[in-house]
């Protein structure tokens, strides 16, 4: 009777295969119970991480040869430092699915193509996704709107006819150190030290969103080709000449952006396809000179472009504290709002109170004219897109608790004062 051939076990229990290496040939981690080593990739991510926030960043070239693993994914995440081998990867990236928050700095249309690169059929990626329980998003390479969106891609050409100051000079640049080598030093420099996410083309059309403006132009205005209706060639002389015009585009360019990117990203974060509890967006406050010079040269536009994306992303996640359905639960648990000074002139001279937010709110329900007039800006737009939206009784359904952080004095990371920290959350959890 034959009998079963024995391979030798690690400490785990874990069999060799006869081809498979002996256990003096193991990776030492891999000894370590699996609780341990858990622990360990624990403590690993609780460590502070003092790279700035530029050097967090995701960027469209990360995406050109992403295959989905677990190795890559923390490679992508900037967790670069556990590689050790491939069960490591695997079991560090549960780790962090499972217990902590994931940083995610960039635009939601790449976040959304890597989730989507993550989740192929047949393989471990959906479980991955569906262990994510926190997220917070940034956009260190928040583009110029101007600019926005990007034009057609010139399949085989190394430049973007959007890109910026192609002056055509040429600049000498043989007296400096290093400039033998055989990189790049313009604003084309596509992969190198002076890459823009920005401006980065790829014959792979799949890293943008794909734009039709001119079908849309042309279907909304098939009887006006010229776009005769709205323009009066005579100006009225007793009106002060403005120049809103840019602010509109650039307006416009933001209402395009959250209707390609930001929304259909939410839409994919709302299906079964996650399991998230918490999403962490951040906002900002201006100074008090800021607010008053912009409110009075460009009524409307009080709020700098960047900040007005982060209201809208606000909104958007702010929604997925609501049901989808009567009998379907809320997609999200809380959603945590960083409440940041814009720059160091916020910080010195900012124009909100941020104990006075701590003490009174921040669904600013007193009168315009009173002492809070110029405070919340950022949260008093949130409310008015909801207000438009019809979800006027959104704040009966959620609460807010604001918390006061007082700055501690370090630069690193881009906190440059105090900050207020705000959780969204449903009233109807405080008994569930």
């Amino acid at each position: 009777m034959a009998t079963a051939t024995r391979y030798p076990r690690d400490g785990n229990g874990f069999e060799y295969g006869q081809d498979a290496a002996a256990p003096k040939d193991v990776f030492p981690f891999l000894r370590l119970p699996r609780e341990l080593r858990d622990l360990i990739y624990d403590y690993t991510f609780q460590v502070e991480d003092n790279r700035s926030e530029r050097a967090l960043r995701i960027e469209r070239r990360n995406l050109k040869h992403f295959k989905p693993s677990a190795a890559a994914i923390l490679l992508v995440l900037h967790h670069e430092y556990l590689l050790l081998s491939r069960q490591v990867a695997r079991e560090a990236l549960e780790v962090l699915c499972k217990k902590h928050t994931i940083f995610l700095s960039c635009g939601p249309f790449i976040l959304k193509a890597l989730l989507e690169r993550i989740e192929e059929p047949n393989g471990p990626g959906r479980q991955w996704l569906k262990w994510i329980k926190s997220i917070e998003l940034d956009w260190v390479t928040f583009p110029d709107l101007r600019r926005y969106p990007p034009s057609k891609f010139d399949q085989g050409s190394a430049r973007n006819d959007w890109s910026c100051e192609q002056d055509g000079q040429e600049v000498d640049v043989d007296y400096i150190r290093g400039a033998t080598y055989s990189g790049h030093y313009d604003e084309h420099d596509h992969e190198g030290g002076h890459y823009d996410d920005n401006f980065y083309q790829s014959s792979d059309t799949t890293l943008y969103p794909s734009f039709d403006r001119t079908a849309a132009a042309a279907a909304s205005h098939a009887n006006d080709p010229f776009g005769f209706a709205n323009h009066y060639p005579f100006a009225d002389p007793s009106r002060e000449p403005q120049n809103h015009s840019a602010y509109e585009d650039i307006a416009t360019n933001l209402d395009l952006l959250v209707q390609t990117e930001v929304t259909p990203l939410f839409a994919y974060l709302a299906t079964p396809t996650f399991n998230l509890t918490s999403i962490t967006v951040p906002m900002y406050f201006i100074s008090k000179g800021s607010h008053h010079t912009r409110s009075t040269s460009r009524p409307g536009y009080a709020l700098p472009m960047k900040s007005r994306y982060w209201v809208q992303v606000c909104v958007h996640a702010l929604f997925m504290l609501l049901p989808l359905s009567v009998d379907a639960p809320p997609p999200l648990q809380e959603v945590r709002v960083k409440y940041l000074p814009w720059d160091v002139w916020a910080s010195v001279t900012p124009a909100d109170d941020l104990q006075r937010i701590v003490e009174k709110g921040i669904w600013f329900d007193d009168a315009e004219d009173g002492e809070r007039a110029s405070e919340g800006e950022a949260f008093r737009a949130a409310w008015g897109i909801m207000d438009s939206l019809g979800w006027q009784s959104f704040r009966e359904h959620v609460q807010a608790d604001v918390t006061f952080v007082k700055w501690d004095g370090i630069i690193d990371g881009g906190h440059v004062g105090d900050e207020l920290e705000v959780v969204f959350s449903r009233r109807d959890q405080e008994g569930a």
